[in-house]
C-alpha cells in the first residue's frame, strides 16, 4: 500500500517551468559570460562566438529575397551546436536556485526518505522546480526567475507552464 503524504506542516510544490521561444531570446552577453564563468579558454570561447554571432537572415517576400539583416541575440535552431550553449546558459538558472538553498531561501524536496534532496531539473527549454509550498519560497522562485530573466533573456511561458502541490497544501 502507498502512503501519500496528506497531513503534516509541510507542503511542497513541483513547478513544471516552459521557457518561451528559448533558443531565439538567449543573450550572447550572457552566452559568453556564462561560458567565461564555467571555465572555457578564451580563444574557444571567440571561436564559439564568432560562430553564434555571424549569422544573418533575408525574407523571401513574393519569392523574392529582401536584403539581409542580423539579429541581435539567439541560438540558431537546427544548428548541432546550439543545444550545448543552451544547456551551458541554463547553468545560470541552476546556480540561482543552488544559491537560494544554500542560503535556506528554498527547501529541497524528498520523495521518500532514502533519497537524495532535490530541488530542480532542466531538460533542454524545460525546467522544473521543487520546492516548499509557501508565499516566502514562492516570491523566491519568482525573483530568481527575474533575474534570470534580466541576465539571459529567458522568458517562463505561463500557458505551458504547471504549478502541483503535495496533498497536504490547502
Amino acid at each position: 500500500m502507498k502512503k501519500k503524504k496528506k497531513t503534516g506542516g509541510k507542503g511542497y510544490m513541483v513547478l513544471k517551468l516552459d521557457m518561451s521561444k528559448a533558443y531565439d531570446r538567449i543573450e550572447w552577453d550572457f552566452l559568453e559570460k556564462m561560458l567565461i564563468t564555467l571555465g572555457f579558454h578564451p580563444n574557444w570561447v571567440k571561436l564559439v562566438m564568432r560562430c553564434v554571432t555571424s549569422v544573418s537572415y533575408y525574407i523571401l517576400v513574393n519569392g523574392q529575397p529582401t536584403r539581409s539583416f542580423f539579429p541581435s541575440r539567439g541560438l540558431r535552431q537546427g544548428d548541432p551546436l546550439s543545444p550545448y550553449l543552451y544547456l551551458i546558459c541554463t547553468e545560470g538558472l541552476s546556480a540561482l536556485i543552488q544559491d537560494a538553498t544554500t542560503i535556506k531561501c528554498l527547501h529541497s524536496v524528498k520523495v521518500c526518505r532514502s533519497a537524495p534532496s532535490i530541488t530542480h531539473l532542466i531538460f533542454a527549454d524545460d525546467s522544473v522546480l521543487f520546492t516548499r509550498a509557501n508565499l516566502p519560497e514562492a516570491q523566491e522562485v519568482l525573483s530568481i526567475l527575474n533575474i534570470y530573466k534580466a541576465a539571459s533573456g529567458q522568458v517562463v511561458n505561463v500557458d505551458k507552464s504547471e504549478v502541483s502541490y503535495s496533498r497536504n497544501v490547502s
